[in-house]
């Protein structure tokens, strides 16, 4: 499977989002959403009645952005009971059956005993399925990431993303260090720090391998997440910025 060579900048969609651009052309969050590459759409942050419709209704607000779909649980910092977990096959159908669906769905590691039933809804629909990993203490040491990696190409997923708390300044050297082993080996790869110390990597790590990178519209909803505007801003000043040093002082202005 080949990387693809674009980097994305993911932004956040919930519904204070979508509501504000659907309401008012001229909403400074369009200005946000048009510094993003893709979109991620949070089911878990909507009411389920407005799940199968709201890939169209992104698509209307802006129309050339990759969709990512992402029910997250409250374990991994989203809003969905872990006790629900069950009932996400059903959810996901719902959404798959709409007459506009996200090109990406994300399922987190330790949901993939259901990869090979949502693969199978998702594969009619030429939707391609990332696989996720959240964790709020520390970094994975590097036994633990390749074993991350060994159990998506195991499965069969497309794509990877790990999102650990950095606890120091040399924490993310472990997730630079798999990204540039195991980047290529997907068609998307994300590979960053949280909290204070991980805020670099989130654009650091494009230098690394990674191709896929997150940021925020309007409030922060991970720890260390910055504004995609802020970000864009970094991202074409990439020739200019050698160093996370460089970086990290470009960030310090805003």
């Amino acid at each position: 499977m080949l990387s693809d060579s674009r980097k994305y900048l993911v932004g956040l969609v919930g519904p204070d989002v979508l509501e504000a651009a659907e309401k008012d052309l001229f909403h400074p969050v369009r200005l946000d959403l048009d510094c993003c590459d893709a979109l991620e759409i949070r089911y878990d942050f909507f009411d389920e009645s407005e799940w199968p419709a709201l890939s169209e209704r992104v698509r209307n607000v802006v129309k050339d952005k990759l969709q990512i779909g992402t029910i997250r649980l409250k374990r991994d910092g989203g809003k969905f009971a872990d006790a629900r977990v069950v009932e996400r096959l059903d959810l996901w159908q719902q959404i798959l059956s709409a007459k506009q669906v996200p090109e990406w769905l994300d399922l987190e590691r330790d949901c993939l005993c259901d990869f090979k039933q949502l693969s199978d809804l998702a594969r009619p629909r030429g939707v391609s399925l990332l696989i996720s990993e959240h964790n709020f203490v520390r970094i994975p040491s590097d036994m633990e990431l390749e074993t991350f990696a060994a159990d998506v190409k195991r499965v069969g997923g497309q794509g990877l993303k790990i999102a650990a708390m950095s606890n120091s300044n040399e924490d993310c050297d472990r997730l630079y260090k798999f990204a540039k082993k195991f980047s290529k080996k997907f068609q998307m790869f994300a590979a960053f720090g949280m909290g204070e110390t991980g805020r670099v990597s989130r654009l650091w790590s494009l230098n690394e391998g990674a191709n896929l990178t997150y940021g925020a519209i309007g409030h922060s909803e991970a720890p260390g997440q910055i504004d995609v505007s802020v970000m864009r801003r970094v991202l074409e000043q990439g020739e200019n910025l050698h160093s996370q040093m460089e970086i990290l002082a470009f960030l310090n202005r805003f």
